[in-house]
C-alpha cells in the first residue's frame, strides 16, 4: 500500500526530489537530526550507471567538523571539493566521509533549520562546473559568480518551499489522525452505551417476565422457573412489550400442560417461548379492527392511551390508581380528568367493550374507574 511521502523525514525526501529537478546531478549528501533516532545521521545519493541509489552514510569520525558547518547561520555557501573538510568514499555497501581528495566539481551547501530550530541540517549538492546540470548542454564555460548566486538563490528557496510543504502536510495529517482517533473513540463509546442500554432493556424484560412467572407460581403453588436459554431469548426480544406478557403466559400454560405430575417443578425453556407466530395486523381477526373514523374514534383513542399508561404502571409494579395511570400517559393528566373523560364516554365505552371483548384487558381487570363505568 502506498503511503504519503511526507511521513518520512523531509530532508530524506530530498534524495528523491532533487534528482527530479536537476537531472544529471552527481551526488547529494545530507546531514540532519532525526527525531525518531535522537541523533544526527547522514545519507548519500549518487548516480551509478544512470540510476540514482541512496545509502546511509557513516559520519561519526567527521561529526565535529560537520557540527561547525551546522552552527553556521549562512543560508548557503559554495565550496570546491578542495575547501570541504571531507570527501565521500564509496567502499562496498557503507560509504564513509573522509579527508578531502582533490576533484573538479563544485559543491553547493544549503543550510535549513532542523525540527527543533537548534542547529541547521546540511544539504550538499555536487554540481558540474559548467551549466550542464541546468539543461545547457552546449556550453563548456564554467559557472560565473553571477550564475552561482542565481543558482544558490533558486535552489535554496525551492528546497525550503519543498520542506515547508512536507512539514505542513505532515502536521495536517497528524491533526487528521488525532480527529480520526477521537471519532473512533466516540463511536466506540457510543456503541458501548447502546450495548449497555440494550442490556438494561433486556434485563427489564427479564424482570417483567419473572414477575409474571412469580405471580402464577404463587397462585398455582407449583415451582416455576425460567431456564438460562429462555432468559437469553427474552433479553433479545424486540417485539411489542404488550405482546410479551401474552407470550409468557402462554409459555407457562404450555409448560404446565406437559408437566402432568403436579409435584414436579416446571422449567420454561426457549422452545416454550414464541411457539406461535405473532399475527400481523393484516392477519388479525376482523373483530379487532376498530372504527377509527366513526363516532367511536375519540373513545378508542382515549382507551388506547389509558391502556398503554396502565401497562407502564403494571411494569413498574405501582398501584393501579388514577394518579399513577394519569402520570404515565404521554401527556400526563390528573385522576379527576380521567374519571370525567370515562364518564363522558360511558355509553360508547360499554358498546366498544361488547364489540371488542379482547381489548383493554388491563383496564378491565385492574383499573377501578374503568370497572365502575362497565358496572353502571
Amino acid at each position: 500500500m502506498k503511503t504519503f511521502s511526507f511521513i518520512t523525514h523531509p530532508i530524506a525526501q530530498l534524495h528523491d526530489f532533487i534528482p527530479g529537478i536537476m537531472p544529471g546531478i552527481e551526488k547529494i549528501v545530507t546531514v540532519y537530526y532525526n527525531e525518531n533516532q535522537n541523533m544526527v545521521i547522514g545519507s548519500l545519493t549518487e548516480k551509478i550507471q544512470k540510476i540514482y541509489s541512496t545509502k546511509p552514510l557513516k559520519i561519526d569520525e567527521i561529526l565535529p567538523s560537520l557540527v561547525r558547518l551546522m552552527d553556521d547561520k549562512s543560508p548557503y555557501s559554495w565550496y570546491s571539493r578542495q575547501n570541504l573538510p571531507f570527501e565521500v568514499e564509496s567502499r562496498g555497501m557503507n560509504p564513509t566521509i573522509t579527508i578531502f581528495s582533490e576533484l573538479q566539481n563544485i559543491v553547493l551547501l544549503i543550510r535549513v533549520p532542523d525540527s527543533k530550530n537548534e542547529m541547521n541540517d546540511l544539504i550538499f549538492l555536487y554540481l558540474n562546473e559548467n551549466p550542464s546540470n541546468f539543461g545547457v548542454t552546449n556550453s563548456i564555460n564554467p559557472l560565473t559568480t553571477d550564475n552561482k548566486s542565481i543558482i544558490a538563490f533558486l535552489l535554496n528557496n525551492t528546497i525550503r518551499a519543498f520542506l515547508n510543504i512536507q512539514r505542513n502536510d505532515k502536521s495536517a495529517l497528524k491533526q487528521i489522525n488525532r480527529r480520526t482517533r477521537s471519532i473512533i473513540q466516540q463511536a466506540e463509546t457510543l456503541k458501548e452505551q447502546i450495548d449497555k442500554t440494550a442490556e438494561n432493556y433486556g434485563v427489564s424484560l427479564v424482570k417483567l417476565c419473572q414477575h409474571i412467572v412469580d405471580e402464577h407460581q404463587n397462585k398455582s403453588g407449583r415451582q416455576i422457573r425460567l431456564s438460562s436459554s429462555a432468559l437469553q431469548k427474552i433479553k433479545a426480544y424486540n417485539g411489542d412489550i404488550r405482546e410479551l406478557e401474552t407470550v409468557i403466559r402462554n409459555a407457562i400454560g404450555y409448560a404446565e400442560s406437559l408437566a402432568i405430575d403436579e409435584s414436579e417443578s416446571i422449567e420454561i425453556n426457549e422452545w416454550h417461548l414464541f411457539s406461535e407466530p405473532v399475527l400481523n395486523v393484516s392477519d388479525a381477526p376482523q373483530e379487532e379492527k376498530l372504527p377509527q373514523e366513526d363516532k367511536y374514534s375519540r373513545t378508542v383513542q382515549l382507551l388506547d392511551k389509558l391502556e398503554s399508561a396502565a401497562l407502564i404502571v403494571k411494569q413498574k409494579r405501582l398501584k393501579m390508581t388514577g394518579t399513577n395511570v394519569g402520570s404515565s400517559c404521554e401527556a400526563p393528566i390528573s385522576a379527576p380528568a380521567i374519571s370525567d373523560a370515562l364518564y363522558n364516554h360511558k355509553s360508547k365505552i360499554q358498546s366498544l367493550v361488547t364489540m371488542h371483548p379482547h381489548k383493554w384487558s388491563v383496564l378491565k381487570e385492574e383499573f377501578r374507574p374503568f370497572q365502575n363505568i362497565l358496572n353502571r
